[in-house]
């Protein structure tokens, strides 16, 4: 299973460029990271995404995005 990062919107299979919208499961790893699980229903692909919510925030911010807008 590969790693990957990926957009909290949805991803496209690394393998065949499908679009992937909602992964088949989630975990929670840490109070700032959440594991997906993603599978790919035309090729079989399989998928695990981290999202970061440190380097997510982080990107807003340094997008100029107002704090009060990420909660």
């Amino acid at each position: 299973m590969a790693t990957t990062r990926s957009s909290p919107y949805g991803m496209a299979c690394p393998h065949c460029n499908t679009s992937l919208i909602a992964p088949d499961g989630s975990r929670y790893v840490s109070k700032h990271e959440v594991y997906h699980f993603w599978s790919c229903e035309d090729c079989g692909h399989r998928i695990e995404s981290v999202v970061d919510f440190r380097i997510s925030i982080t990107s807003k911010l340094i997008n100029h995005v107002r704090p009060d807008l990420l909660a």
